[in-house]
């Protein structure tokens, strides 16, 4: 039978981490640009082109490198501002 005491779990703590980190003003506005900016390359992609599903939009677009969700919510933005149309099951098509 051992002796030793349990030792406490080392790792990573969550000391500093603040999940509700407020943003500034600036912050906002820049947001703001890059959707429009995000949502303009959609229209124009699906202007030239014509009706795409979401894998060939993001595919043209490189929008891997964009950030998390930004793709998905260039999407859904855009819809909402009838900058272009969902046609179908992640099928979109100019206004």
């Amino acid at each position: 039978m051992s002796t030793e005491t349990p030792r406490r779990r080392s790792g990573p703590s969550l000391a500093g981490w603040a999940p509700t980190t407020a943003r500034s003003q600036y912050d906002a506005d820049e947001m703001e640009f890059w959707t429009d900016r995000e949502v303009s390359l959609i229209q124009n992609l699906l202007k030239d082109k014509g009706e795409l599903d979401r894998d060939a939009i993001g595919e043209a677009l490189g929008c891997k490198y964009w950030g998390p969700l930004r793709f998905r919510q260039a999407l859904k933005e855009g819809v909402e501002r009838g900058a272009f149309r969902k046609v179908g099951r992640n099928r979109y098509a100019p206004a």
